[in-house]
């Protein structure tokens, strides 16, 4: 998995910190790449939709967009680019749930299969 930057490191720690809890970030960064990767793993049971299955594990990628829009610009953008192609792998094994709340993130409301 690729790694960030140093600076990256220091503005992660800082927001843990204050907002999280130590390790956070790298914890749902490692996490969200297992879900891209097999989504099966975070959509577990049916569609991954709360009928099917009201414990689906995508609650990491929550993480990461919150750490991504409390990070200063220079560092929301190089966590960006380490999420993107997880989050593009993502897209690409899924659908959209067409009974999806428009009020959860976009990762929630998708479906595999």
């Amino acid at each position: 998995m690729p790694r960030g930057s140093g600076k990256l490191a220091g503005a992660i720690s800082r927001l843990e910190r204050d907002r999280f809890w130590p390790g956070a970030i790298a914890q749902a960064l490692q996490q969200w790449s297992r879900t891209a990767h097999r989504p099966s793993l975070g959509l577990s049971g049916g569609c991954g939709c709360t009928f099917c299955s009201p414990y689906y594990l995508t609650d990491e990628r929550g993480v990461l967009e919150a750490a991504m829009h409390a990070l200063a610009p220079q560092a929301a953008r190089e966590l960006r680019c380490l999420v993107k192609p997880l989050d593009d792998l993502y897209i690409a094994k899924t659908w959209p749930d067409p009974l999806a709340s428009p009020d959860d993130g976009w990762w929630v409301g998708r479906c595999w299969g």
